[in-house]
């Protein structure tokens, strides 16, 4: 049975509340936020590709910045991160965390490099990631509304017609013009700002 040091426990104690509050940083898409599109009345199907394809490309050199909340859980992880590889390489003992250090150094084959530079690697594109997709749906969101379309709630059956149909062709556009084009499905299904 292994023995928990003092160091090992507070790590233990500490992880929880580290990733809990990156938890609740996930913008709601990313905790499965209802699937939604951009309607507006009587759009013809010319407006209707163009608009997309105009906020598309406004948002193509749009500044994106990390959130100061993502740096400091980008900053606890790789503490964490380190605290667990100076407690790998430092062995099970208080050992001096220059000791550790030197351990490391010792274990600089290429398989330990990749490992934990993949590991800490992911993680930051993975939370990156989630800000610039944020800031740039934001920005794409904005210029829609400037032209007049409103958000709609899609249906389970017209999420299921659009799931049959490929990203980027004409008749996946045009199965979502006949949806965000129509009158009746917009004063149906329309998202109420709060």
């Amino acid at each position: 049975m292994r023995r928990v040091t003092r160091s090992r426990m507070a790590l233990m104690l500490m992880a929880p509340m580290l990733v809990a509050p990156m938890v609740m940083m996930l913008p709601a898409g990313a905790r499965g936020a209802p699937p939604t599109s951009w309607a507006k009345a009587g759009v013809s199907l010319a407006d209707y590709a163009g608009d997309a394809g105009a906020c598309a490309e406004a948002t193509r050199d749009r500044a994106v910045t990390v959130r100061p909340e993502t740096a400091q859980a980008l900053d606890a992880l790789s503490m964490v991160d380190l605290a667990m590889i100076l407690r790998t390489y430092g062995g099970d003992s208080d050992a001096s965390p220059l000791m550790a250090a030197a351990n490391i150094g010792m274990h600089h084959d290429d398989a330990n490099v990749a490992r934990r530079t993949a590991n800490f690697g992911a993680k930051y594109q993975a939370m990156t990631r989630s800000d610039v997709r944020a800031q740039l749906q934001a920005a794409l969101d904005q210029c829609l509304v400037d032209r007049g379309y409103v958000r709609i709630m899609l249906t389970p059956e017209q999420v299921r017609g659009l799931a049959k149909l490929k990203r980027g062709t004409a008749e996946r556009t045009a199965y979502l013009h006949a949806i965000d084009s129509d009158p009746a499905v917009i004063a149906a299904q329309r998202v109420v700002q709060e």
